[in-house]
This record gives C-alpha cells, structure tokens and sequence, in this order.
C-alpha cells in the first residue's frame, strides 16, 4: 500500500490551552477506495507540564509507540495514521481503518510486551472520511 508520509503541522488552542496539530496530505486515493471506512482514534492520557503539552520524556515515549503502531497497521492494511492532535494532557491519533476489532488486535499484539498502557479507542462510521476532510481544510495551509 502506497501512503503519502507528507504531514502538515498546525498551532492551535484547545481551552485556551496549546494544542498541536499534525495531517497527513494527499490520501485522497485511499479515501476513495472504500477500503477504510471507521475512523478509529486512539486517546493516550498523559500527565505533561504546566501548559498541557507532554515532557520531553514523555513525548519520547508517544512517539516510538506511536511509530511502532503505526507501521504495524500500515504494513497490515489495517488502518491509515490520518492526524495526530496533542495537548491539553492527552495525545490523540486518528486512523482510518478496516474494523475496530482489526485495529484493537493489532494494538493487543504491538504492545504486548509493554505495561498496560493508559489508552482508550473510539470508533465511528466515517466512509466519506469527513472527519479528515474537516481537519485538513481547518488546519492545512492552502495554497
């Protein structure tokens, strides 16, 4: 499966709270195969510093797990990593996937050898990937 790995990154606030956004661009492909129509969004608490926003340690960590993931349901076909939302204390991935089962199957197994992880999953019907489209015309600059 060919993805696009171009991301834009967007400033923003959330409660009056910073709050970084990350989209990736150009999946306009997939979005029209009908090949993943759940957006599925994966919730990681943490505890971060005074303004929300993770400590360096913690950011660390999201992002090897959150790479790890990743591949892990790119290489599978399960599920496409569509845009990442962090602060206010949390760090929030949205896929577009095949099914949540699928998908919490693949987390169970890339993060078996991990303590148990302070994640929650979320899923809804989103065949049109209207979310993605609302988060890429919000936050991506146009040209």
């Amino acid at each position: 499966m060919q993805v696009s790995n171009e991301w834009f990154v967007a400033d923003a606030e959330n409660d009056g709270k910073p709050l970084i956004v990350r989209g990736r661009l150009f999946l306009d492909s997939l979005r029209q195969s009908g090949e993943f129509p759940t957006r599925i969004a994966l919730v990681w608490e943490y505890h971060g510093e005074d303004k929300g926003l993770p400590t360096e340690k913690e950011t660390q960590a999201l992002d090897l797990l959150n790479e790890k993931l990743r591949e892990a349901l790119e290489e599978k076909g399960v599920a496409i990593l569509t845009a990442i939302f962090i602060g206010n204390r949390a760090a929030r991935y949205e896929y577009y996937g095949t099914s949540v089962e699928r998908f919490a199957s693949i987390v169970d197994e890339t993060f078996a050898e991990y303590p148990a992880l302070p994640i929650k999953i979320g899923a809804k019907s989103d065949p049109q990937w209207s979310n993605y489209i609302e988060t890429v015309q919000q936050f991506a600059i146009q040209s």
